[in-house]
């Protein structure tokens, strides 16, 4: 890659991989990076609106999203999406509540944000984004609390 960065968060869109954000050293990073594997070359885009590490990537409609994650120590509750078109980032709606190595998962045309971490505490809260009233809503809770859920969709289900 171009950048050294660790604590990233990786996505696919348009047949290219996308490393948003992370940390190199102790400094986090909005800058994002893009392998396109026609070229099999990597470049650097539109940096994200702030910087993020643990962060969470989801791709829905055709956007990448970067979704809580942490910067200089302090989680994040806010969103915010690539559109690979224009090469610009659009922030949306915040969660209600931050949320750092968070799962994201995709399902029907909604975005899920799974478990994470809050501050030290590992949530086994879920909430789910609908783009059509850009807004995040609390859906009921897992079992247990989960940190760095590793999120697939398989037969329609989580």
């Amino acid at each position: 890659m171009l950048v050294s960065r660790m604590d990233l968060g990786v996505g696919v869109l348009d047949d290219c991989i996308y490393a948003v954000g992370g940390r190199d050293g102790n400094s986090s990073l909005k800058s994002v990076e893009v392998f396109d594997v026609s070229t099999q070359k990597w470049r650097m885009v539109s940096s994200m609106t702030i910087e993020r590490r643990n962060v969470g990537v989801g791709v829905l409609n055709n956007r990448l999203y970067a979704v809580g994650g942490s910067a200089n120590g302090n989680g994040l509750k806010s969103v915010e999406y690539y559109d690979s078109t224009l090469d610009i980032w659009t922030p949306v709606a915040e969660m209600s509540e931050c949320r750092r190595d968070v799962g994201v998962g995709v399902l029907d045309g909604l975005m899920y944000a799974i478990g994470g971490v809050n501050e030290r505490v590992s949530l086994k809260s879920v909430e789910v984004y609908r783009p059509s009233d850009g807004v995040w809503s609390s859906i009921a809770d897992m079992n247990l609390p989960r940190c760095l859920p590793v999120v697939a969709v398989l037969d329609g289900l989580f």
